[in-house]
């Protein structure tokens, strides 16, 4: 190994151990953008993946979490192929401020391979009143900022779990099944040597 080598592996072994030994800073997502003119919502990136969709509307058809027919977000492209499953799971939140938590029951993760989570805020019908983020794999709790732009009511209402992509359990073969298929490739192995 020539010193240039040797230098550029230290080097490399150098920056990893920097990277390794660094913190990991969460960045926040935001949903329905950063706007002046526009109630808004953050959730750091180590628990959602994205902002899914965001938005407003009166009385049952501005409401997510009701009826299907009357669910804005899944009544959406961006909802499709997306089902409530709020009151399998205990969800639950906490709320002090603009702030709080969030969290259900990690189990979810069995079931379904792809998650969101909406919050549904009192505004007054003030845009925007509901968010949806797409929640990181195997995530089952987080916090949340709402930015209560119009400035009226800002309780958070409820929270709604959706779920697609059911997770697909592949059956095992039979342990004796296994057994016999093993047995039966050393057979044809100890056959195949002796010719």
């Amino acid at each position: 190994m020539t010193h240039i080598q040797k230098f550029l592996a230290a080097a490399t072994l150098g920056v990893g151990f920097v990277t390794l030994s660094t913190p990991a800073v969460a960045i926040p997502v935001y949903c329905s953008g950063i706007s002046t003119t526009r109630n808004y919502m953050r959730v750091d990136d180590s628990q959602v993946a994205s902002c899914l969709l965001s938005g407003y509307g009166s009385g049952q058809a501005g409401n997510i979490g009701q009826a299907a027919h009357n669910d804005p977000f899944l009544n959406n492209a961006a909802g499709a192929g997306y089902t409530n499953i709020s009151l399998s799971f205990n969800l639950q939140f906490t709320q002090s401020g603009n702030t709080g938590t969030w969290s259900f029951n990690s189990t979810a993760w069995s079931q379904y391979s792809n998650l969101s989570i909406g919050f549904k805020f009192g505004t007054g019908g003030q845009p925007d009143e509901w968010f949806v983020f797409n929640l990181q794999d195997l995530v089952s709790s987080g916090n949340w900022a709402f930015v209560n732009i119009g400035r009226r009511g800002g309780g958070l209402s409820h929270l709604v779990l959706y779920a697609s992509e059911p997770t697909n359990s592949v059956p095992e073969p039979g342990s004796l099944a296994l057994l016999g298929l093993g047995l039966a490739g050393l057979a044809a192995s100890r056959r195949r040597s002796r010719r």
